[in-house]
């Protein structure tokens, strides 16, 4: 399974775990040393900050079973290894940490749902996708998931090429012509080598639908001419995400990954500049919206279909009993106040079967910083 899919798993369960004590504390963490140094001191101190909202709120033996589940969770933790994030989470069903491989604020939260906010950023940023190396030797498909790429090893490949060639030059022939023949043997040589290696390409594409049945992207990698006949013979082109021209075959994982994955994350930059385009031409029929007091009434009625968010927008709000109307100024009758109505939206539309996207700081400043495509 695709650490995509296992992250894709692990939001299901913090988001399905609603009305239960839940705990989230959401550390910085750092690559390397010295700043890795720091890291566990502040993870003990965003779990003893958790203890003390605990005890503010309840029994000393509800605190008690969920800061054991806590400290068990810290003790898994591989603090020689960090990525640029960690998050805890805990409740009594739940015993969860999650590394992020961008940066994070600080935050230690006790209610009654997770703060899911990263994981989902995490999540949008891991789309399961194919790396494809072409060699001299063969073929090597990757499955990749954010950074972390893995080697398929199955029936299908890695596949090796052989090359076989046997060409003897006519006896019959002048011995005086030998350097026309040798220049004749070489040109057929060379068109017959190309002419295997497109039929070995055929055999490569088609199994290729194996993996791309959903539609995965995919980053080629090769020298010049072996792109060519990616580009002029497969017919999955269209889900090509990135060509990388190179010699690549001696390569460990994490090189390739350090190739690949810029290729994969502009790809995924480019899938948001155009959901954003596509929200601009659903204005013109009314199915798109902008602001989140609209935004969340729509969501409130079922119309959220994908959700647009600026990633660090944040915004505290205020809902009256019937909780359809959103708030930016405390309403002067009985309301309930949120600390972050976008995290709550979040879950609203995420609740109710639609889709969110994070998309960079100020692509969405001309529409108040979260835009939404709706289902009619």
């Amino acid at each position: 399974m695709t650490t995509g899919a296992l992250i894709g798993e692990a939001l299901l369960k913090l988001q399905n775990e609603i009305g239960n004590i839940c705990i989230s504390v959401i550390i910085p963490t750092h690559r390397t040393s010295p700043d890795r140094r720091s890291d566990q001191l502040n993870a003990k101190r965003g779990i003893e900050k958790a203890e003390q909202l605990l005890k503010m709120k309840y029994s000393l033996d509800i605190v008690s079973l969920l800061m054991k589940k806590l400290h068990e969770l810290f003790l898994q933790i591989d603090f020689d290894h960090n990525e640029d994030g960690l998050g805890l989470f805990v409740s009594s069903n739940i015993q969860l940490h999650i590394s992020f491989p961008f940066p994070v604020e600080e935050k230690v939260v006790v209610g009654d749902s997770f703060e899911i906010r990263d994981v989902l950023y995490k999540v949008n940023y891991s789309n399961p996708y194919y790396t494809l190396l072409l060699t001299e030797k063969g073929v090597h498909l990757f499955e990749g998931s954010g950074k972390e790429l893995h080697e398929i090893k199955d029936k299908n490949f890695p596949a090796e090429y052989e090359e076989e060639y046997s060409y003897n030059l006519p006896s019959s022939r002048a011995a005086h012509a030998g350097y026309a023949h040798t220049k004749s043997f070489e040109k057929d040589k060379s068109e017959l080598e190309e002419i295997r290696f497109k039929n070995f390409f055929h055999q490569i594409d088609k199994r290729l639908n194996d993996y791309l049945a959903g539609n995965e992207a995919l980053i080629v990698l090769g020298v010049k001419k072996e792109l060519g006949y990616v580009e002029n013979i497969s017919k999955h082109v269209k889900l090509i995400a990135g060509k990388i021209p190179g010699s690549y075959s001696h390569d460990n994982l994490t090189q390739l990954s350090d190739l690949v994955w810029p290729v994969m994350y502009a790809y995924l930059q480019n899938e948001r500049t155009k959901l954003i385009n596509e929200f601009k031409e659903k204005i013109g029929s009314h199915l798109g919206i902008s602001g989140i007091q609209d935004v969340w009434s729509a969501a409130m009625e079922g119309k959220a279909f994908k959700l647009l968010i600026e990633k660090d927008y944040r915004c505290p709000g205020f809902l009256d009993e019937n909780n359809y109307h959103l708030y930016l100024r405390p309403p002067q009758k009985p309301h309930k106040v949120l600390a972050d109505a976008v995290d709550d939206l979040i879950e609203l539309v995420l609740k109710k079967e639609g889709r969110v996207f994070f998309v960079d700081n100020g692509l969405l400043k001309d529409y108040e910083r979260i835009a939404l495509i709706t289902r009619y």
